[in-house]
């Protein structure tokens, strides 16, 4: 075989094959595999007794293996339950509608989420048992302090009881809504300003308007985001527990059942292990067949948000609205923001009366103002428990951080084979998405064993391994959209790994920073992981304002009180860090 070039001329001779042609496989180094170890040694926490539940779900009294403990099925108030779980799932699927709708809202009409954005974040970042309190003050059935019920009254001479039974359906969906709508607007409204503004130029001039421009456009560019939105709000509709158990008065609450409490009961009254274990199975199953809707979202690489390294010409962004379509957006900004920080502006001044006055009087009343309500909450243990959430919260928010972040790059870069890689993908969207109740016995047996029981490392550690999924894949997606020429740039060099590693924490910091403000946050709100694993020993806060909360009518200054403490942190937190927050749940919109 001959070659020139530059005027030189090379023959090369070659030797006869010999033997049959074997393929070639690249290397693949051992080392970055090392990565993922603690995170499956974390992940073993909940593995093991997801394993043991679902052998326990299978196995019947004769030790024989079938469906026999899914019999519990044919129970009414099994099937009750299960309807009623599906029922939250279509709320979360709704809120997601009506989320986009109003993130499309405030895209079309600027100005609106100058005053709406503070209002929405703050009921996000407050607990969902917080959420319920509060509902349950503005929805009291006694005009003198509840705050619907005198409206009613006043303007119609009577009033529902809105605590009662059907009603408190629509009191249960209020707190959830608007605990939750923050965040979906927020998330939306955010991707739709990352669509590069020459696509949208380029639409309008082909006059591709409305219904076909959200088809041709904003619906496949939003793919990423209705996934991560999705499967959050699905997690959060199944794990829907602690606002019945606030919200929906004791003789009540059976008509409000889910399969999360459902389990509980049959779990507390000392049912059969097979039969409780199969009704987390169930439970399970149903959250995995919806959750598929958000791991599309999330799988797919080519779904994530356009990521741009160049700063966009001034020249081609959006033209400003006109003064009086942004007066109108401040207009309505202002007066949307106003109903919706109602519920928080009610819990504090409740909170800010007397424990006596706040059971007689509504919270508009100037009569008994003070801190006693405080200093109530404090003698019930409040302060211990919140230098007790404070150390929980920490730890495991240090731990996920540690762990999670190279778990996510040796998903998105570390040379995974692809079958692995997918396979790795799906377990911990399964981990994602499993409920509370798929692990919790087994673990909470096996702490007591361990002589753990109401230890908060045990806690913090047990919140660490039940974020790690979710922070994974968020993660995972934010390294996986870096800009291929960006790490094939990266990757030249004898540190490739190193350089990497250093250049997408550098441009993708934003979704570090979401990952560690939200695992805080919920695990400074968490109810239901401290409630059903942890003793009495660890006292996270939300357990104290439900312990509160059990005499709601003779304590309601007092569960105010703890529920404004219980929220200062989380608020601060993630008012502060927000608009990081968005654009590290958006990976790649803008980094």
């Amino acid at each position: 075989m001959g070659l020139q070039s530059n005027g030189l001329s090379l023959e090369v001779v070659g030797r006869e094959i010999s033997g049959r042609p074997v393929p070639g496989k690249p290397r693949r180094p051992a080392g970055p595999f090392l990565l993922g170890l603690p995170a499956l040694l974390l992940s073993s926490l909940l593995l093991v007794p997801i394993v043991i539940t679902v052998v326990a779900a299978f196995r019947t009294p004769d030790g024989s293996f079938g469906f026999g403990n899914f019999a519990v099925m044919g129970d009414r108030a099994a099937l009750h339950a299960v309807g009623n779980s599906l029922a939250w799932v279509g709320v979360a699927l709704a809120l997601v509608v009506v989320g986009f709708l109003l993130a499309l809202l405030s895209y079309r009409l600027p100005g609106l989420t100058s005053f709406l954005q503070p209002a929405l974040v703050i009921p996000f970042a407050v607990s969902v048992l917080v959420s319920g309190a509060t509902f349950r003050l503005i929805f009291d059935p006694a005009p003198e302090h509840g705050t619907v019920t005198a409206v009613f009254t006043k303007l119609f001479g009577s009033s529902p009881v809105w605590l009662g039974p059907g009603l408190f359906w629509l009191v249960l969906v209020s707190a959830f809504g608007w605990t939750w709508l923050g965040y979906v607007v927020s998330l939306f409204r955010a991707g739709l300003d990352a669509i590069p503004d020459d696509v949208s130029r380029t639409i309008a001039a082909e006059g591709v308007t409305g219904w076909r421009r959200l088809r041709a456009l904003e619906l496949p560019m939003l793919r990423p985001i209705t996934g991560v939105v999705t499967l959050t709000l699905v997690i959060a509709a199944v794990r829907v527990f602690d606002l019945v158990l606030i919200v929906v008065p004791g003789p009540m609450q059976r008509d409000a059942d889910v399969l999360g409490l459902n389990w509980w009961r049959a779990t507390s009254a000392g049912d059969d292990t097979g039969r409780t274990a199969a009704l987390g199975v169930v439970l399970f199953a149903i959250v995995a067949a919806v959750a598929v809707i958000g791991v599309r979202g999330l799988r797919r690489r080519r779904w994530a948000m356009p990521v741009s390294v160049v700063k966009p010409d001034p020249s081609l962004r959006r033209p400003k609205p006109s003064r009086r379509v942004r007066r109108t957006g401040w207009v309505v900004g202002f007066l949307v923001s106003l109903f919706w920080i109602l519920p928080a502006v009610v819990l504090v001044a409740t909170a800010l009366h007397s424990p006596r006055q706040a059971g007689l009087r509504g919270w508009w009343s100037t009569d008994g103002l003070g801190f006693s309500s405080f200093t109530a909450a404090a003698n019930a243990g409040l302060l211990r428990a919140l230098l007790s959430t404070v150390l929980i919260s920490a730890i495991a928010t240090a731990v996920l951080l540690v762990i999670a972040v190279p778990t996510a790059y040796l998903v998105a870069w570390g040379g995974l084979p692809t079958w692995l890689g997918r396979v790795v993908m799906s377990a911990f969207v399964v981990l994602a998405v499993t409920p509370v109740q798929m692990y919790a016995a087994p673990l909470r047996d096996a702490i007591g064993a361990a002589g753990l029981a109401g230890s908060r490392v045990a806690l913090a550690l047990v919140h660490a391994a039940a974020g790690l999924p979710f922070a994974v894949l968020l993660l995972r997606s934010a390294f996986a959209s870096a800009p291929p020429a960006l790490v094939a740039e990266a990757l030249q060099g004898s540190a490739r790994q190193s350089a990497v590693l250093a250049t997408v924490q550098r441009t993708y910091r934003p979704a570090l920073v979401a990952v560690a403000v939200l695992e805080f946050a919920l695990v400074w709100n968490d109810f239901i992981v401290g409630f059903l694993i942890s003793g009495a020993g660890t006292t996270p806060l939300s357990l104290v304002l439900w312990g509160e909360a059990r005499q709601f009518s003779t304590s309601a200054g007092t569960v105010a009180a703890a529920a404004v403490v219980a929220s200062v942190v989380p608020a601060v937190l993630l008012l502060t860090f927000w608009q990081t927050v968005v654009r590290g749940l958006t990976v790649g919109s803008k980094p």
